[in-house]
């Protein structure tokens, strides 16, 4: 079956990225319009055309609220076929990766059986990340939260090396493109269809955000290497594997570690944890006697949403989450960056 978007009427609210040094001008659609209809399944089609035979994409949906969402609903299942989960009410992720079937013919979304590249995610645009940061013309723009935007760059091909993958991806958060949540190969980001259950998103009659699309150009497609040339760093450089020094810290898949450690910031990892870590929490001066224990770190995992987390035990930071940690890590990233330049 073949789907076709159909473009609201658009009337321009602002542009977006205009008189800025190499970014990108936008239109974005006024506050009145309903944005591009865009099936969830054609944005699939799209995304993932040419697939193999011998990988799936990967989904996860449900209902309500995110932050009450339980742990298991983030386990997903491959998008061959369209899981019954994707309803028009319901919160929509789709990977940025494909994965393989693993020995026991089962397909799982691990960095162990994960197949390429297909999308790149620039998240948090208009609130963490600035428009201006935008160097491309995106293939899919959606509006996940007021004022906030998911920006997809589809590739020309999947990338298969994970190396130059990961090197994409860490790329691009280095440069201040994307939110450094986004940071690993199984991140999800959300489809362009559906809402945003969170509550603090609810409108006055107390419904939930719909996400709008704001631009489809399924036809734009990009190659990791241009998308790296517009973020002015070399790909194949940056892909080739450094030799670990003895004694260093575990690597992590979005970089927080190894940020966290420059900063001196990082202590150790936690034995019988898998993926966490002790650090000092980068608000420790305004903890009680300026405490500085207490702290974690954890990697991005299916129980977390592949997001990571972060539990700081002081009554200072009892509201502090993922979020805030992924967002002093992008401060830090900035920091060195301008020092650097």
């Amino acid at each position: 079956m073949t789907y076709t978007a159909t473009k609201a009427p658009f009337t321009p609210a602002r542009v977006v990225g205009a008189g800025v040094a190499n970014a990108v001008r936008l239109k974005l659609l006024n506050n009145s319009s309903k944005g591009i209809t865009l099936p969830n399944v054609e944005f699939l089609a799209h995304a993932f055309a040419g697939i193999g035979a011998d990988e799936v994409p990967w989904l996860a949906g449900f209902p309500g609220d995110v932050a009450k969402a339980p742990h298991s609903v983030w386990f997903g299942s491959p998008a061959i076929p369209l899981p019954r989960f994707i309803r028009a009410d319901s919160n929509h992720y789709v990977c940025v990766s494909t994965f393989k079937r693993a020995e026991d013919g089962r397909y799982r979304r691990r960095k162990d059986r994960w197949a390429g590249l297909w999308l790149v995610l620039l998240d948090d645009i208009g609130t963490k990340i600035p428009f201006e940061a935008l160097r491309l013309e995106p293939s899919c723009l959606v509006e996940t939260s007021p004022g906030n935007f998911q920006a997809w760059l589809f590739l020309a091909q999947p990338e298969r090396d994970p190396l130059k993958a990961e090197a994409l991806i860490n790329g691009l958060i280095k440069a201040g493109a994307s939110d450094p949540g986004a940071g690993n190969l199984t991140r999800y980001g959300r489809l362009p269809t559906g809402i945003n259950g969170k509550a603090k998103y609810q409108g006055k009659d107390g419904q939930p955000f719909a996400q709008r699309t704001h631009i489809w150009e399924p036809s734009r497609r990009h190659t990791p290497e241009r998308i790296a040339q517009a973020y002015g760093f070399d790909l194949e450089a940056a892909s080739r594997p450094r030799a670990q020094r003895k004694g260093t810290k575990p690597f992590s898949a979005n970089r927080h570690v190894e940020v966290l450690d420059a900063a001196g910031l990082y202590i150790r990892p936690i034995s019988g944890m898998h993926g966490a870590h002790q650090i000092i929490c980068p608000w420790w001066e305004q903890h009680t006697d300026k405490d500085q224990t207490g702290t974690i770190y954890f990697e991005p995992h299916e129980q977390n949403g592949g997001r990571g987390g972060f539990k700081c035990q002081h009554g200072h930071c009892a509201d502090r989450s993922i979020a805030d940690l992924d967002y002093f890590i992008l401060t830090l990233q900035r920091k060195a960056a301008r020092a650097a330049a």
